[in-house]
């Protein structure tokens, strides 16, 4: 089997699909009109369905109405490849970090206009929650809790700032960054307590809709903790 010719297949239906040629659920032609289209042999468009497959860009059922589909990428498949290319050691550290840096004070500017009240109220009690954690803090099970809701209010925030690729690519890469910042078996009560000091403070500047301030508290609030943890 010929790998460029499987490559130029992929590339071919890819651009199909991104030019809106083929839209989302409609059904590939069978591998055999697929392979007089294309001038190729059978076994290279299955290959090349696989590739196709595994990238997301199609589905495939068996059965007689079975076949191959279109599958739009959605934002869990986006996020699902960052955790994957994250986890095969594709992104550094640093990086990582840069990135989280980038985005999130952004996505507290945008939050700050775009948060509904549900999406405050929901910050909010998970900032309850992280305070309720920190009694018996010597506990891991209760530094796991805390860790967890900390993850939770920055994804919301991510969320809330109504834009799905901030708030994907955050997702995709919250799990790895909390690991690489956040050891509950490592972070101090002293640590645990800036958290919630400093996500108070983000919290009120979204509750006065002061984009700016969000953003700007937000940065503040990464670079003091990275400071904190010895990441950076």
């Amino acid at each position: 089997m010929d790998t460029t010719e499987t490559a130029r297949f992929v590339t071919a239906v890819r651009s199909r699909i991104l030019a809106g040629e083929l839209s989302d659920g409609s059904r590939l032609e069978s591998e055999r009109e697929l392979a007089q289209r294309h001038g190729l042999s059978r076994t290279t468009i299955r290959a090349g369905l696989q590739a196709l497959e595994a990238s997301g860009l199609i589905s495939r059922r068996v059965g007689r109405a079975g076949g191959s589909f279109v599958s739009m990428p959605t934002e869990e498949a986006v996020a699902s490849s960052l955790r994957l290319v994250v986890g095969a050691g594709g992104i550094s550290g640093p990086d990582l970090m840069e990135t989280r840096l980038a985005i999130e004070p952004m996505c507290a500017e945008l939050a700050a206009d775009r948060m509904g009240e549900g999406g405050l109220v929901e910050l909010s009690d998970i900032q309850s929650e992280m305070v309720s954690s920190m009694r018996g803090v010597g506990n891991p099970v209760d530094r796991k809790r805390f860790l967890a809701a900390n993850a939770r209010f920055h994804l919301r925030i991510a969320y809330g700032s109504g834009n799905a690729a901030l708030a994907a690519i955050l997702s995709g890469l919250i799990d790895p960054i909390e690991a690489l910042t956040d050891d509950p078996e490592t972070l101090g009560e002293t640590q645990l307590r800036e958290l919630v000091r400093a996500h108070e403070v983000v919290l009120s500047a979204l509750q006065d809709r002061n984009g700016p301030r969000a953003g700007e508290v937000m940065r503040r609030h990464l670079r003091a903790h990275l400071a904190l943890t010895g990441v950076c």
